[in-house]
């Protein structure tokens, strides 16, 4: 019994540490026997700017869908900050937010407010820009499925982080 206890407690200690290295960032690749610092160098530049270039793709498709999949898109800026306890007993901030201007679909000017649900081995859930921001601060909102609130926000964006030019040239400029 004693030895299955162990083996247990190592296996979970195993699967934690697992778990918790998912969304550990690639480390850039090791030099290469026989190659100077400064071709490793430049190696290791191009594969970043590689990475970098896969990571602007991956978040203007998403912008992309985003804004497909969308009923309403618009900005808003954040009311109000209230410090805020997770379910799971971490300490972080529900914001208050009021829409100020319709990009797609229904205009909201209704307050409404979003804070983090669940961790992760990657961070809390849901990774809404606008949660970690401060009173005055305006993000676009994309909802879906009725009046924005926690279930119904599909994401949020810094307006510095639009890079999709419809959402951009959207009516009266999502800049």
């Amino acid at each position: 019994m004693k030895t299955w206890l162990i083996a247990l407690a190592a296996a979970f200690a195993l699967l934690s540490a697992n778990s918790a290295q998912a969304c550990m960032p690639m480390p850039p690749p090791p030099q290469e026997e026989g190659e100077s610092a400064e071709a490793h160098a430049a190696r290791v530049a191009a594969w970043q700017a590689n990475l970098d270039a896969q990571d602007a793709q991956w978040r203007a498709d998403r912008q992309s869908r985003l804004w497909d999949e969308a009923d309403s898109v618009f900005i808003a800026r954040i009311v109000r900050v209230q410090p805020y306890e997770t379910r799971y007993g971490e300490s972080s901030q529900r914001v208050t937010l009021r829409g100020v201007r319709a990009l797609k679909g229904r205009a909201y000017t209704n307050r409404f407010t979003l804070n983090y649900t669940e961790p992760t081995s990657c961070g809390p859930l849901p990774g809404f820009d606008a949660i970690t921001g401060a009173v005055g601060d305006t993000f676009v909102i994309f909802v879906k499925g009725g009046r924005p609130g926690q279930r119904t926000v599909q994401n949020t964006a810094a307006l510095t982080a639009i890079t999709d030019p419809r959402i951009r040239a959207a009516p009266e400029g999502g800049q």
